[in-house]
């Protein structure tokens, strides 16, 4: 029987629609060039870094994401209720097993140049995403991790730098366009959040004239997408610009013609701009710029499913200081996060976390942070600055012979104020702490290839699941943790015969990586501030991801 599954019980509704008032820019927008100033609506959005691909089948990119979320859509989407919608499908079925998935897609759905979007060109994508190599192995892991026949697939054309995915065999492949409209998924485990996943990134189609082991193609103005927008132009250092998709299924629906997302990653820098009205919307600002706007229309404040760690790389790229569970749990130890949450701005901006998963992510009958930290008294490894001392110099380390770490971050936000607590911290039980701060696309790049000792860590996530995965060996690229004892809890929890029984598990595969084992240091979850121009309407929030389709403008 066909149904729509919403994830009733597992997706906890966290986001709300918000209007506010906003001016704009008033250039013509690129895709009318007949429009007048005063016919179109435009808005200019600070964002804190540099674009680096605008390919969903190979971001992982908050970034980037802020334009990639108007570029393309998928099979659903998060509404503004935090509830799972069809977008590109209509409705689906779900065989008795829960192993396949067949998609039934809407009628007259195009690409943005007015050709049709089938079936053909979901298989196409999945199979060029699951081929692409190694450069996308993070984005297309869910792909890998349930999708039949997927990992096999994709270690072949690993193996073969010629790989064809229009040519290889792929029948043994989960991945199957029955006809133009229809599109059939076959799983090799159960995945109770199939439609969560398939919202967004690797799960995103694409045309089949899509290049397949390249991105190149989709930093051009002018590519071809699915969604509400196109790229008229783009600098990666400098903007994105995107423009109204008048071939987009629900373009009567889009409000704003022109966005234009603005490279700044100074906070000082959006913030003037923002006051000087050069820009409608600022990404990142300081707390203390924030606070100065508290109360005023122009503050829009939100908490969306983030995570702040400290990760340590225990890898084989990673110091040997790493591999010794004492040191790691002395400098956890050695953290004061109500100290760091102080400083950074207080609770106004930021609530500490005692565990990995953050607020606002279903638990069994609620929150699953509120959940997991009623199973415990306290955090194991709280602040205790004299049982860091004790256990580094177990092993080894004292005034004589002090550790000394470098510490890395990514060059935006308030990361480098985090950075100087944390040295603060670390140095007052005797630790010798140096910095390596690198620009986003850098610092990501490194991180996946395990090229730091430890580090500042951040997860916007949707699901446990989705979210302790990261941990798990096989989704990294060169893994900072691998361990089987936590590799079989998540296998586990996929694998449970009920939501209850997973969710457990994930509770205790969390204690073990965070507390048992002190693979990650848990900070705070901000409680994210934006600026916004008094004369902006209609902008929304769907499930964590900002939205600005339909908004409009009042200048």
């Amino acid at each position: 029987m066909k149904h729509m599954k919403k994830l009733a019980g597992m997706i906890l509704t966290a986001a709300t629609v918000l209007s506010f008032a906003g001016c704009s820019s008033t250039e013509p927008a690129v895709s009318d060039p007949t429009a007048t100033p005063e016919s179109i609506n435009a808005m200019k959005v600070a964002v804190p870094g540099q674009f680096t691909t605008m390919d969903p089948g190979l971001n992982t990119e908050t970034n980037n994401s802020y334009v990639l979320s108007h570029l393309y859509s998928a099979m659903f989407q998060r509404d503004t209720s935090g509830a799972i919608v069809p977008m590109l499908a209509e409705d689906y079925d779900v065989s008795e097993d829960g192993l396949v998935y067949t998609f039934h897609l809407k009628d007259g759905i195009k690409w943005s140049d007015g050709t049709p979007i089938t079936a053909q060109d979901f298989e196409y994508t999945y199979l060029r995403n699951l081929s692409y190599g190694a450069d996308n192995a993070f984005a297309v892991y869910n792909l890998q991790q349930y999708i039949a026949g997927a990992a096999e697939y994709s270690e072949k054309a690993m193996l073969d730098p010629d790989f064809d995915c229009t040519k290889e065999d792929h029948s043994e492949v989960g991945v199957k366009a029955i006809d133009d409209k229809t599109f059939e998924l076959t799983l090799k485990m159960p995945c109770s959040y199939l439609t969560l996943l398939m919202c967004s990134g690797a799960w995103e189609p694409l045309p089949q004239s899509t290049p397949q082991h390249s991105s190149t193609w989709s930093l051009e103005a002018g590519v071809v997408t699915s969604g509400p927008y196109t790229l008229s132009d783009l600098n990666i250092n400098e903007k994105a610009v995107a423009v109204k998709n008048e071939n987009y299924f629900d373009a009567d629906s889009i409000t704003m013609d022109e966005i234009s997302f603005i490279v700044m990653s100074d906070q000082s820098s959006q913030s003037m701009a923002f006051e000087a009205e050069e820009i409608d919307v600022a990404l990142s600002v300081s707390n203390e710029t924030a606070t100065n706007y508290m109360g005023t229309e122009n503050l829009f404040s939100y908490i969306a499913p983030t995570t702040y760690c400290v990760s340590f790389n225990t890898g084989v790229n990673g110091p040997e200081w790493a591999k010794d569970i004492n040191v790691r749990k002395a400098l956890a130890k050695a953290v004061n996060t109500d100290s760091i949450v102080e400083v950074l701005g207080g609770d106004d901006f930021f609530q500490k976390l005692e565990g990995f998963v953050p607020s606002g992510v279903p638990g069994e009958n609620g929150d699953f942070r509120a959940e997991g930290d009623a199973l415990k008294d306290s955090y194991d490894l709280s602040f205790d600055p004299e049982a860091a001392k004790s256990l580094l110099a177990e092993a080894g380390y004292d005034e004589s012979n002090p550790l000394h770490i470098v510490y890395r971050y990514s060059n935006s936000g308030n990361n480098a104020d985090l950075a100087t607590i944390l040295q603060e911290q670390w140095s007052a039980v005797g630790v010798e702490v140096d910095f390596s701060a690198l620009e986003s696309g850098v610092y990501w790049d490194q991180f996946d290839q395990g090229l730091f000792e430890l580090c500042r860590y951040g997860l916007g996530t949707t699901h446990p699941i989705t979210a302790l995965d990261v941990w798990t060996t096989d989704m990294q690229v060169v893994p900072a943790v691998s361990d089987e004892k936590f590799d079989q809890l998540m296998l586990d929890a996929k694998w449970a015969g009920s939501i209850p029984e997973a969710l457990n598990i994930c509770h205790e595969a969390e204690d073990y990586l965070v507390n048992e084992m002190a693979y990650i240091v848990p900070l705070y979850q901000p409680k994210n501030s934006i600026l916004v121009q008094k004369s902006l309407s209609g902008y929304e929030l769907h499930g964590s991801t900002l939205y600005w389709g339909h908004c409009t403008n009042s200048k």
